[in-house]
Formats: structure tokens, sequence, C-alpha cells
């Protein structure tokens, strides 16, 4: 019982950390209120599927997720300065850019790790590429991996509402494809704004 309620108060504590940030941040760390929201329920919702057992849960829990980032974001599931890290860019077949962002505030392996990029299943990653010769394809030149970055657009949505995204495998354990829909999504962004943070 003790256990339970230290290991509860950790988890508080670790959700005040993504939505406040650190003792003295910086402008540039401090963040729009639905990036805050979308991260403290990222991470909440990995929380309940590492404690989570039955396939079937899995299922609820990410119904569960979808409505929660959908709040967060609101209409449209746009979202507006939010600060991250560049990570990757990379040339698509004509001659574009898929790039992929992280938030910084989930550098810590032991939380979620979702990755953000201007790509996903179907005909999201034509439709979201930055195209060469466009106002973003030029301020991406001009950026390198590791830079810091208010990024604005919005998500596509899913069936139930929530953000689409893809996971990464992280290996052939029971539920640990399920498991890695919480620790690693990949969401589907299109990017309509790139600027210093």
């Amino acid at each position: 019982m003790r256990g339970d309620v230290g290991r509860g108060l950790a988890h508080i504590a670790a959700l005040a950390t993504l939505v406040a940030g650190p003792v003295g941040a910086h402008a540039a760390d401090v963040v729009p209120t639905s990036q805050a929201a979308f991260r403290a329920e990222i991470q909440r919702h990995f929380e309940l599927a590492k404690e989570e057992t039955q396939s079937l849960r899995f299922v609820e829990l990410e119904r569960a997720r979808d409505a929660a980032l959908a709040q967060a974001l609101g209409e449209g599931l746009a979202f507006q300065g939010w600060i991250f890290e560049l990570r990757g860019i990379e040339p698509t077949p004509g001659g574009g850019y898929f790039v992929r962002f992280l938030d910084p505030a989930f550098a810590d392996h032991r939380l979620a790790r979702p990755t953000f990029w201007n790509g996903g299943p179907g005909r999201i990653a034509s439709q979201a590429a930055i195209r060469p010769g466009s106002a973003l394809y030029d301020v991406l030149k001009g950026l390198k991996p590791g830079n810091r970055i208010a990024v604005s657009g919005y998500f596509y949505p899913n069936a139930n509402g929530g953000p689409v995204f893809e996971a990464a495998q992280l290996n052939y354990r029971e539920n640990a494809a399920a498991l890695a829909k919480f620790r690693a999504p990949y969401f589907a962004v299109r990017v309509t704004e790139i600027r210093p943070p």
C-alpha cells in the first residue's frame, strides 16, 4: 500500500514537471497550454498502459487517450507555437522534406517518447510533405538537427477523432505492440509554420 502511494506521488511529480517545466525555465521552455495538456495526457496514458495486462483494455485505453488528446488540441486538432527539437530532415522523392520533431520534455527515457513528423500512413505522406520552393522549405534549409523551434500546424484525425499515429514495435513480447502505441507513438502532422522559439 505504501509503495503504491509513493509510486502515485512520483507519477504526479513527473506530470507536474512535464506541464509546468523545470524551476527557472527560460522563455523558450514556456509552452502553450495545449502542448502542456497534450504532454500530460501522453504521459498519463503511458503510465496506465504500463500497468495493463489485458489486450482488450489497450483498445479502450487508446480510445480514452484519443478523446483526451482531441480535447487538449481543440477544434481541428490544431496547435500553435509548440516547442520542439528538430531531430531529422529527410528528402522526399519529389525533392521536398519530411521532418521529425521531438518534444524536449520527453528526453528522459523513462517517459513516453512521442515523435511528430509531417508524414504518416497512406496519402498523408504526400499531403504533408514540405514542397520545394515553399516558405517552409526555405526555413528548413537553414536548420539542422538539434535546433529548438516553435512549430504550428495540425494533426490528422483518426477514426476515433484523435490524432493519427503509428507506433514502432519494440519487441515481440505479449502486448509489446500495444504498449508501443503509448510508449513511442509517431504522430502525423501538417506543418504550417516554423520559427525560432
